[in-house]
């Protein structure tokens, strides 16, 4: 007989892969990560420093490494780098069980392959702003990886004291609450949780109806509050008054716009995304929102949930 199987917890975050550019983006990364290890029940810590494979670099004439520079010494003077802004950033949580690892190679496959080989449940990468591939690894990071991943932008805040999930009421986004609520369990002082979920007017000229647009609105306003409510009760009946639900009416185009625009007004630090199912085809299909969302946000972390 098997051994039942074991519960997936919809936050885990025991053994953490965190990406370094020894960039700009890496002081946020670092000051967020020394913020969630004095909290969360981190147990290691897996830096990961990807270089360009120096082969590639010789492949053109008078392309040298810097002072002739062989890889293995090039590598020992970025692991030195990155240790030094580590124990510098995290202080007496650089006593964690961690390691260090450089690597030459495409970032994302490299990314993908220390992630497995270190079991690592959680990926943490730091996002430039204002740059023209902006938000591509993280998105693509998110697509392909089976564990949860945080995208922290170079101008986020080490705090989490309001978190926003867009809910559309699928298994994806319970699973996005469901972390949403462990986090705030684990975190010290009051944390706020907003369910979001944003609707769209359907084109009222291809039906017959008898009441006005303000109407016809104020009545599917009802139905998506009764269908909030219905939500709540069904998958969160302990810990729905503990949290609070928004409804945006969408009046124009893309919901990652409306999203960004929701956690820039209500002051929320962290915006939790349920990503789709483990199956190669469904991490093919990671939601065009979350995608789009990773593509244009320059100041909110944002935590995929797989």
């Amino acid at each position: 007989m098997k051994n039942p199987a074991k519960a997936v917890s919809p936050l885990a975050i025991s053994q953490v892969l965190v990406a370094l550019e020894l960039g700009q983006s890496d002081e946020a990364t670092l000051q967020y990560l020394h913020h969630l290890c004095g909290q969360l029940p981190v147990q290691k810590l897996h830096f990961l420093h990807v270089l360009p494979r120096f082969d590639a670099l010789h492949a053109f004439p008078g392309r040298e490494t810097a002072n002739g520079l062989n890889s293995y010494e090039v590598n020992e003077e970025v692991r030195q780098q990155m240790e030094e802004r580590i124990q510098a950033a995290l202080g007496d949580n650089a006593a964690l069980q961690a390691n260090f690892e450089i690597r030459e190679g495409e970032p994302l496959e490299e990314l993908l392959n220390e992630a497995k080989e270190s079991d690592a449940d959680l990926l943490v990468i730091g996002q430039n702003s204002g740059e023209g591939r902006h938000g591509i690894l993280g998105k693509n990071l998110a697509r392909r990886s089976t564990a949860n991943v945080w995208v922290v932008p170079d101008h986020a805040k080490a705090q989490i004291h309001h978190i926003l999930v867009p809910i559309d009421f699928s298994a994806y986004s319970t699973k996005a609450l469901k972390a949403a609520i462990a986090l705030r369990d684990e975190l010290s002082g009051a944390v706020q949780i907003t369910a979001l979920h944003v609707y769209e007017m359907p084109d009222l000229s291809v039906y017959k109806i008898q009441r006005t647009p303000a109407q016809f609105e104020r009545m599917l306003r009802k139905d998506h509050e009764e269908a909030f409510e219905a939500f709540l009760h069904t998958h969160f009946p302990k810990e729905k008054e503990g949290i609070a639900t928004r409804l945006v009416l969408k009046e124009g185009p893309g919901i990652a716009h409306y999203l960004m625009g929701t956690a820039r007004e209500s002051g929320a630090d962290l915006i939790i995304m349920g990503a789709k199912g483990h199956s190669k085809v469904e991490r093919l299909l990671l939601g065009s929102v979350t995608e789009r969302l990773l593509m244009q946000n320059e100041q909110t972390p944002v935590l995929v949930v797989k």
